[in-house]
């Protein structure tokens, strides 16, 4: 067993075919396929088995695929880590972003960061807050910038940055709109419009849970921009963070009220591993952040 086959068997996994694999590393099929069977041989085990055109890991390719997930990772960290060493103005910073500081915080960092550091290679990861998590977890990325509420975890150093509040929203002429207090009585026959999935709709079903609501989910998207949309076409109201409607609000196309008892607040914050030695380039990087927020 060694780094190149461990190398080959993760992407396998990724990818669930050797010919991606031999694209990837610029060889040929056959000895992709010769490395896996190799590393089977060598140690002695199955690792995986065909089901049609895909395959079905063992429960010693599970878990082999854990440890090389692992050690690829910290192998292609300790590359950067090493060359950004040899740079403070050359290197590479991989960032995880969730959608709301990825859409509305992070733009004017990414613009001035790589104006200023032309020769430090910003790639950006925009996922979900807990894909974020898991992929700085497994050395995939080096920081994240994320919306989050509670977040806990040991090994990681979270900074808040700036309080995210999530807002009621709704068309500029609405009824609700002209009233002083809004109660949660006065959204019960509402069309809601919610986020299919992510750290807001877990924030809005928190809500319903602790408030026992129940409301009209008329319409669940993916997408922040449809929903803004679909609010300002009358086709229903949403929650979602004041960033995200901060523009549209500002010209009287949304109203954005306050949502009746949704006390706990979120938070957009800075992530990353505490044993992740932070270099001269990743410094760069979470000092121009700091500037914008």
């Amino acid at each position: 067993m060694n780094i190149q086959q461990l190398d080959i068997f993760h992407r396998f996994v990724v990818s669930r075919s050797v010919t991606r694999v031999a694209k990837e590393l610029g060889l040929k099929q056959p000895t992709v396929s010769f490395h896996l069977k190799k590393l089977e041989a060598s140690l002695g085990v199955t690792l995986y088995e065909r089901r049609g055109d895909d395959i079905e890991l063992t429960s010693a390719g599970a878990t082999l695929h854990k440890y090389a997930s692992q050690i690829i990772g910290l192998m292609n960290e300790t590359r950067r880590v090493m060359n950004d060493y040899q740079s403070s103005t050359r290197g590479e910073v991989l960032l995880g972003a969730s959608h709301i500081p990825a859409n509305y915080i992070l733009p004017p960092v990414f613009s001035s960061f790589t104006t200023a550091n032309p020769n430090i290679h910003l790639s950006v990861k925009v996922a979900s807050t807990p894909s974020v998590v898991s992929l700085i977890k497994e050395k995939q990325l080096d920081i994240g910038i994320v919306s989050e509420q509670n977040l806990e975890v040991e090994s990681f150093e979270i900074r808040r940055l700036v309080k995210d509040e999530l807002v009621l929203v709704l068309p500029p002429d609405h009824p609700l709109t002209k009233k002083k207090h809004i109660d949660l009585d006065d959204l019960k026959y509402e069309p809601f419009i919610f986020h299919k999935r992510g750290s807001t709709r877990e924030m809005i079903d928190n809500w319903i849970k602790e408030n026992q609501l129940i409301l009209n989910i008329k319409i669940e998207l993916t997408n922040i921009e449809a929903i803004r949309r679909m609010v300002m076409l009358g086709a229903g109201v949403s929650i979602l963070s004041r960033r995200a409607v901060a523009e549209e609000a500002d010209r009287g196309r949304l109203a954005a009220l306050s949502v009746p008892e949704l006390k706990p607040l979120r938070f957009i914050s800075l992530i990353y591993r505490k044993d992740r030695p932070i270099t001269p380039v990743l410094q760069h990087f979470i000092t121009e952040v700091y500037k914008h927020t």
